[in-house]
C-alpha cells in the first residue's frame, strides 16, 4: 500500500483543495484502496508512515471543507454568503492558499506522490504529476503597432520559451502561482496565476492606443515590476550606473536583531542587496501616449565595492544581509551611528529607521553630568541626555533601564534607543535610586555605586582619614589596628554605617574603643550633668552617648577593657532586674558608653526607642541574622546617628545574614528583604549570576572591613591542624549501621517531605552514636572508639603539662571527660550555657593563671565568642559541627594576640560515619562567601544533603 495526495478544484471555494488517498499495487498496476481518513489509518496499525507523510496528512486534514467551514463561517452562514463580500473572500482564499502552498512545498521537497483532479474512478498513473521546487521565469515581449501595442507572455524553462496557449496549463494556486505545465507541477516567478489567464487561449493581447493608460495602470504596471521585458519598436533606455546606495535597518524576527539591507539606486529603480533579481523593466507612457521602456541592470562591480565598505567596518554578510556578531538587538544601529560620517562621505545615504512604526533619531547621544549635590542622607544626581538638538533628563529612562527595555518614546513622538552599555553602567544606580521632586536621588550609604562613574562622584565623600592615637587612649595599637580605626572614622565622618569583620582575635573591641575615644576628643564642652556637693562644676565634654549591645557573657570583658583603655569614659551596665533598669533608663544618655545585652534590648525595646544615641554598636552582630526575630526588630527600631556591627562571621549560613547586618548599619541600603532576595540571594545562590555577585560586592565592599590573622599578624605563632580518625568499636559500628538504615527507610517511605526538625533529630542521633553510644542511650554499655582515643591524647597532654581547650557541641559529651578528670584528680575549668556570668570570669582566670589547671571544657556555642585563652597551646574538637564558623571561633580563643606558643588543633572524627561527611560538607561550602567578603560559610541546606550524608 502507498499514500498519495491529490489536489482538485472545489467550486464551493473556487480553489484547489487537497485530499489524501491510499493506493495499492496489483499485478504492476496502481489501484485505489480507500480514502486516508484518520479512522482508516488507525485500522491499519501495522502500516508505518514516514514523518513527512504524517506532516502532510496534518496539513490535508486542516484543509477539509468541514474544518474550513468551522474556522471561517459563523453558525448558519454559508461560504456563498461570506463570499458576497470581496474583501472577505480574498482574505479567506489567501489564507487557504497559503496552507496549500506549504503542502506543495513539502510534497516537492520530500518527493511524495501527487495527483491532480483525481477521483476513485480514474487511473491513478494517468493523474499522477511530478512536482519540483523549480521556479520558472516569465518574459513579456511588447511590440509597437500602428494603433496600439501587442504583447505576448512566455514562460522560460531551461533556456526555452513556451507560449502558455501551446502548453497544457492548469492554475493550481493563485497566491503563489503553482501551475501544471506539460504534466509537471511548478511555480512561476513574480506574477500571480491570474495574470496568466489571458494567455491560456491566445498568443497575444492587443491594447488600443486609447486604452493604453488605463490598461497600464490596472494591469501591466503590476507585472512589469518583476517580470523580464523585451521590446520591439520602442525606445529603450538602459540604466546600468549606480547612482546612490541607501542603508535600511530591518528587524529579523527570528534572531531579534536589527540588520542592514542595502538599496542600490539606478536612477529610478532600486535593487535590494538581499534579492536575486538582476534586471528590472519599466514602461512609461507620456501624455501623448508615447511609450518608453526603461531597463535597469545591476552593476555587480560597483555594488560589490559598496558592500566591501560595510565589511571593512566589521559587518558580516549573509545572502545580502549585513549584521554584527553581537547579542544587542540594536548593535547595527549604534555601529552605524559611530561610522555615520565616514559612510556618508563614501556615498551612502540612510533610510528612516523605524521601530514600531516610529522614527528613530539618527544622531549620536551623550551624557552631560553636573556636580552631585548632597541633601541630608541622599545625593542628587544630575545627568542630562543630549542627542542632536534634543535633550532630556536621564531620570526619564529609569523605568526603561529597570525593565531592560531600550526603546524610549520622546515627547516629539520619535524613538530614542538606550545604548546597551548604559544598562550595565547604570543598572545598579537605577535599582537603588528613587525619584523625588523631579530629582534622581541615591542614598548616601550607596555611594560605592558611583565609583564606576567618576563624573558623578560626590566631592563631599571623605576617602581617607589620618589618625593618630589619642593620649587619652591607654593602649598601644598595632599598625593594622590604626588602619581599622581610620576606616571606622572615615565612615563616621561620611555619616554611614560600618561592619568591622576582622578575624577573631585581632582586637575589634580595642579598635572600637579607640574610635570612641577619637570621637569623644572632638566633642564640645558642656555643663557637667553629674554634680553633687563634692564634685567640680567646671565644664566637661559632651557625653558620647554610645550604646554597646552584646551577648550577656561578654559584658564583663567589654566593661573591663573600656575602663582599662579609656578610664576617662563615664560607663555603665544596663542590666539587672526590671525595676533597676527602669530607674536607670532615663539617665542612659548621660553616659559616654552604655553596655547592655541582646535579651535586655528585646525586653526594653519600647523604652529604649525613646532615647537618641550617637552610636549603637553591636558585638557578635551575627546574633541579629534572623530578620524575623524580636531581637532584630527591637534593635532596628532604636535611634542613632551612627552604627557599627562587629563580627568575625557576618555571614554564618546564608546571604540573608548579610542583609540583616547591612539593614542594621545602613537601613534600606540593600532594599527590602524581598527586593534583596529577588535581585541578589536568588541570582547569586541559585543562578550563580556573576554580575549580581559583583554588584553586591560593590554595594557592601565599602562598608565591611575584613582582615585575617595571616594577613596582618606576622608575629602570631604557627597553627597546625590535623584530623584524628577514630575507629568505632565493633558493637558501636553495628548500632550505627542499624540506625542509618532505619533513617534511610524512613526517608524512602515518607509520603511528604520530612521536616527540618525531624531530619536534624535523625542526623543528631547518628552523630551521638558515632561519638559515644551513651549519648544516644544513657543505659548503653557499648564502648566508644573515639572516647579511648581522646583519653589517650589527654593523658599525654597532662603528663607533659600542656594546657588544652576541649570543645564539643554536646555538653553530655564533655561530661564524660569531666568524669575521667575527677576520677584521676585532674583539675579543669568548665564553661557551658548553664554557667552563670559571674562564674565565667573565675573559670577563665583559673585556666589562665593556675598552672595545674590543664583542661578547659567548653561547649561550642558557649565558647565561640568573647574568650581570650592564650595559655592554651592545644585545641581538641571532639566532634565536627555543621558550621565551620563555630569551629574557627573556638580555635580563635587560643590563636590570637598574646599567644606565644604554637597552637595545635586536633579534630577527632569517627571513621565511616556521618562525621566524615560533615568534614566534606564544610570543605565544599566555601566558594560563595569567599567571593562576597572573603569569609568561609555553610549554606543552610543540610536537609537537601540528607541522601549524601547517609551514603
Amino acid at each position: 500500500m502507498f499514500l498519495f495526495f491529490d489536489l482538485s478544484y472545489t467550486p464551493l471555494l473556487e480553489l484547489h483543495l487537497p485530499t489524501a488517498y491510499i493506493g495499492e499495487t496489483q499485478n504492476g498496476f496502481l489501484s485505489f484502496y480507500k480514502k486516508a481518513t484518520p479512522q482508516v489509518l488507525e485500522s491499519l496499525a501495522n502500516w508505518q508512515l514516514s514523518s513527512a507523510e504524517k506532516e502532510a496528512l496534518t496539513l490535508v486534514n486542516n484543509l477539509q471543507t468541514n474544518v474550513l467551514y468551522n474556522k471561517y463561517a459563523k453558525k448558519g452562514e454559508t461560504f456563498e454568503k461570506l463570499f458576497q463580500n470581496p474583501a472577505t473572500k480574498k482574505y479567506i482564499q489567501e489564507q487557504i492558499e497559503e496552507q496549500t502552498h506549504q503542502l506543495l512545498l513539502l510534497i516537492a521537497e520530500k518527493e511524495l506522490f501527487l495527483t491532480i483532479n483525481y477521483s476513485p474512478k480514474d487511473d491513478i498513473s494517468k493523474k499522477r504529476r511530478f512536482i519540483t521546487n523549480e521556479i520558472l521565469e516569465p518574459l513579456l515581449v511588447f511590440e509597437k503597432k500602428e494603433e496600439g501595442i501587442a504583447y505576448r507572455l512566455y514562460i522560460e524553462e531551461n533556456g526555452q520559451k513556451h507560449l502558455p496557449h501551446q502548453c497544457q496549463i492548469e492554475l493550481l494556486n493563485n497566491t503563489h502561482t503553482w501551475i501544471t505545465i506539460n504534466q509537471k507541477v511548478v511555480r512561476i516567478a513574480h506574477v500571480k496565476a491570474s495574470h496568466l489567464k489571458p494567455f491560456l487561449n491566445k498568443e497575444e493581447t492587443f491594447i488600443p492606443e486609447r486604452n493604453l493608460q488605463e490598461y497600464f495602470d490596472k494591469f501591466l504596471q503590476k507585472i512589469l515590476r518583476n517580470a523580464q521585458v523585451e521590446a520591439i519598436g520602442f525606445e529603450i533606455i538602459e540604466k546600468t550606473s549606480l547612482k546612490n546606495t541607501e542603508i535600511e535597518l530591518i528587524h529579523d524576527f527570528f534572531t531579534n536583531q536589527y540588520k542592514i539591507v542595502l538599496h542600490f539606486d539606478y536612477d529610478g529603480y532600486a535593487f535590494k542587496s538581499n534579492q536575486n533579481k538582476n534586471v528590472h523593466s519599466q514602461l512609461k507612457i507620456d501624455k501623448n501616449n508615447h511609450i518608453t521602456i526603461y531597463k535597469y541592470k545591476r552593476n555587480t562591480k560597483d555594488e560589490t565595492q559598496m558592500k566591501q565598505l560595510l565589511t571593512d567596518i566589521d559587518f558580516s554578510e549573509e545572502s545580502g544581509v549585513f549584521s554584527l556578531q553581537n547579542t544587542d538587538p540594536f548593535a547595527a544601529y549604534f555601529h552605524l551611528l559611530h561610522h555615520q560620517q565616514r559612510l556618508s562621505k563614501q556615498g551612502f545615504s540612510f533610510r528612516p529607521f523605524l521601530v514600531d512604526g516610529k522614527e528613530v533619531n539618527m544622531s549620536t547621544s551623550e551624557l552631560i553630568y553636573s556636580n552631585t549635590s548632597t541633601q541630608n542622607d541622599w545625593f542628587d544626581l544630575s545627568i542630562e541626555v543630549k542627542q542632536g538638538e534634543n535633550s532630556f533628563h536621564f531620570k526619564d529612562l529609569i523605568a526603561n533601564i529597570k525593565e531592560n527595555n531600550p526603546i524610549y518614546t520622546l515627547p516629539n513622538g520619535k524613538i530614542f534607543i538606550i545604548p546597551q552599555e548604559w544598562f550595565s553602567k547604570f543598572s545598579s544606580i537605577t535599582k537603588h535610586s528613587k525619584q523625588q521632586g523631579g530629582k534622581l536621588q541615591l542614598a548616601k550609604n550607596n555611594y560605592a555605586l558611583l565609583e564606576a562613574i567618576p563624573e558623578l562622584k560626590p566631592q563631599t565623600i571623605i576617602e581617607k582619614v589620618n589618625y593618630t592615637p589619642s593620649p587619652n587612649l591607654r593602649a598601644t595599637l598595632r599598625p593594622y589596628q590604626v588602619e581599622g580605626v581610620e576606616w571606622l572614622l572615615q565612615h563616621y565622618h561620611n555619616g554611614v554605617g560600618a561592619c568591622l569583620a576582622d578575624d577573631m582575635g585581632l582586637g575589634k573591641t580595642l579598635q572600637t574603643i579607640a574610635l570612641l575615644v577619637a570621637i569623644h576628643d572632638t566633642l564640645p564642652l558642656k555643663e557637667n550633668n553629674f554634680t553633687d556637693l563634692f564634685s567640680a562644676t567646671e565644664p566637661q565634654k559632651e557625653t558620647l552617648k554610645a550604646l554597646v549591645i552584646l551577648p550577656s557573657s561578654l559584658l564583663f570583658n567589654w566593661y573591663d577593657e573600656t575602663k582599662r583603655f579609656a578610664p576617662h569614659f563615664k560607663c555603665t551596665q544596663y542590666i539587672g532586674s526590671s525595676s533597676e533598669r527602669k530607674t536607670k533608663i532615663r539617665r542612659l544618655t548621660n553616659y559616654d558608653v552604655v553596655f547592655t545585652s541582646y535579651p535586655i534590648v528585646e525586653r526594653d525595646g519600647k523604652e529604649l526607642e525613646k532615647l537618641e544615641f550617637r552610636y549603637i554598636i553591636l558585638d557578635e552582630s551575627q546574633r541579629i541574622k534572623n530578620k524575623n526575630s524580636k531581637t532584630f526588630k527591637a534593635i532596628n527600631a532604636l535611634k542613632a546617628e551612627h552604627r557599627i556591627a562587629l563580627s568575625g562571621t557576618p555571614i554564618e549560613n546564608a546571604l540573608s545574614d548579610l542583609w540583616a547586618q547591612m539593614q542594621f548599619i545602613n537601613p534600606g541600603q540593600l532594599g527590602t528583604y524581598n527586593f534583596f532576595h529577588k535581585h541578589y540571594e536568588v541570582e547569586i545562590s541559585k543562578k550563580k549570576n556573576p554580575q549580581a555577585l559583583e554588584e553586591l560586592k560593590t554595594l557592601v565592599g565599602k562598608h565591611i572591613l575584613r582582615r585575617t590573622k595571616e594577613q596582618v599578624l606576622s608575629d602570631l605563632p604557627d597553627i597546625e591542624e590535623q584530623l584524628a580518625y577514630c575507629q568505632m568499636s565493633e558493637a558501636q559500628a553495628q548500632w550505627y549501621e542499624r540506625e542509618k538504615s532505619k533513617v534511610r527507610n524512613q526517608l524512602l517511605e515518607a509520603s511528604e517531605p520530612i521536616s527540618e526538625f525531624n531530619a536534624l533529630q535523625m542526623l543528631t542521633k547518628l552523630r551521638q552514636i558515632s561519638n559515644h553510644p551513651v549519648l544516644a542511650d544513657a543505659q548503653s554499655t557499648i564502648p566508644s572508639g573515639k572516647y579511648q582515643e581522646v583519653i589517650s591524647y589527654m593523658e599525654t597532654l597532662h603528663a607533659a603539662q600542656h594546657k588544652a581547650l576541649i570543645f564539643s557541641s554536646f555538653v553530655k559529651h564533655l561530661g564524660l571527660f569531666e568524669a575521667w578528670c575527677k576520677t584521676h584528680k585532674i583539675k579543669y575549668a568548665k564553661l557551658t550555657g548553664a554557667t552563670a556570668s559571674h562564674e565565667r570570669k573565675s573559670q577563665v582566670e583559673a585556666f589562665q593563671n593556675q598552672e595545674d589547671v590543664n583542661f578547659f571544657f567548653i561547649s561550642l556555642k558557649a565558647g565561640e565568642v568573647g574568650l581570650n585563652l592564650t595559655k592554651a597551646s592545644y585545641v581538641l574538637l571532639l566532634d565536627p559541627w555543621w558550621n565551620p564558623f563555630s569551629e574557627r571561633q573556638a580555635i580563635a580563643r587560643a590563636h590570637r594576640i598574646g599567644q606565644e606558643n604554637k597552637v595545635n588543633v586536633i579534630r577527632f572524627v569517627s571513621k565511616d560515619s556521618i562525621e566524615e561527611k560533615i568534614i566534606k560538607l564544610q570543605e565544599n561550602k566555601t566558594e560563595l562567601f569567599e567571593n562576597v567578603i572573603d569569609e568561609n560559610h555553610i549554606v543552610r541546606d543540610i536537609i537537601s544533603q540528607m541522601d549524601s550524608l547517609l551514603e
